[in-house]
């Protein structure tokens, strides 16, 4: 026992017996805290990461659309892209056939839908269209997200957020030679 123990300069004899059990389970606590900390911190991270997705696909999809009515002039001028619901059939698969500027237009809206669908939780889309030349077209692409708020991660206690995207374009008619 006289290894343990040396002296002070004074002459008194002290203990050095290393770390005490309630220290080591103070020092775990607080790693623990830490931990749980940066875990809260990275699903918040990852629920932002997945909105932002969200957000940037909607935006691809719907520039992707609206450049099709500007490829398909001849049926954005007659108003053919306009569609409350988007069309969920079509009459002729124009990559493998040709087609009328309007079965084109008909054609791209259902492949637009189809993406929606497949790329954003519960989607909608609108297409409308005013003016009589030049024309402007509107899209809106509705979506909802699931959100949790606190330790709510079952589906019963899941609530949901509604996000709109609306973009225009107004199309001229090119085939008036000037």
């Amino acid at each position: 026992m006289n290894a343990l123990r040396t002296r002070h300069s004074d002459g008194k004899p002290t203990s050095e017996a290393g770390f005490t059990l309630l220290e080591v389970l103070v020092t775990l606590f607080v790693i623990a805290l830490a931990l749980l900390g940066t875990a809260g911190l990275q699903a918040y991270a990852m629920k932002v990461t997945t909105s932002g997705q969200f957000r940037t696909q909607a935006v691809i999809l719907g520039l992707d659309l609206l450049e099709r009515f500007e490829a398909n002039n001849e049926a954005a001028i007659l108003g053919a892209y306009a569609a409350d619901p988007l069309p969920t059939v079509v009459g002729v698969d124009c990559d493998e056939n040709d087609c009328t500027p309007a079965e084109l237009a008909t054609f791209d809206l259902f492949q637009f839908g189809t993406k929606l669908a497949a790329e954003l939780p519960t989607s909608t889309a609108t297409v409308t269209v005013a003016g009589a030349g030049p024309w402007t077209y509107t899209l809106q692409i509705n979506w909802v997200e699931r959100l949790t708020k606190g330790s709510a991660t079952t589906a019963a206690n899941a609530q949901t957020e509604n996000f709109a995207y609306t973009i225009s374009r107004t199309i001229y008619d090119r085939s008036i030679v000037i």
